[in-house]
């Protein structure tokens, strides 16, 4: 049976051209089995490599509010 509730949201990511060519060059090397996984957290975007846990930083396409002028 298909559920027709609409699904909940769980992070939004926004990204600049910057961070979808930095994703796309480094890709290879950030890949577990053809995915990348991008950790979303309140200092922006992050890159994590699968095999040994060290992570990149992608980007932060906005600053928070409590940071704009």
């Amino acid at each position: 049976m298909y559920d027709r509730t609409p699904p909940k949201i769980q992070a939004i990511a926004e990204l600049t051209a910057d961070m979808v060519e930095t994703l796309s060059e480094h890709f290879k090397t950030y890949q577990a089995d053809g995915v990348v996984m991008i950790e979303v957290t309140s200092r922006g975007l992050w890159l994590q490599h699968p095999a040994t846990g060290t992570r990149q930083f992608l980007g932060l396409a906005r600053l928070p509010n409590k940071l704009r002028h």
